[in-house]
């Protein structure tokens, strides 16, 4: 049985929702000026315009910047211009 498989049978079995067993990352936004990430794995590039993560998402915006990180929640602040999936 595959690990995958297994955590969807647990969550199944346990009625647990899928994003707390899940590597997905769950995206905050509030407004344009900030967005809250949790179970992020690490940041891959860091511009003032582009904050790109190993989840591939990447936020893009003008004066970007991490005001808060631990390790797995982040708080991006800045002119939020977008959010991409890829």
């Amino acid at each position: 049985m595959a690990k995958g498989d297994f955590r969807e049978k647990i969550q199944k079995a346990m009625e647990i929702p899928v994003e707390l067993l899940s590597s997905y990352p769950r995206i905050t936004l509030l407004g344009n000026e900030s967005v809250f990430i949790e179970n992020y794995q690490s940041i891959v590039e860091y511009e003032k315009t582009l904050i790109r993560i190993s989840n591939n998402v990447i936020v893009y915006g003008s004066d970007l910047n991490v005001e808060e990180i631990t390790s797995d929640e982040m708080l991006i602040v800045g002119k939020i211009k977008s959010i991409e999936f890829e």
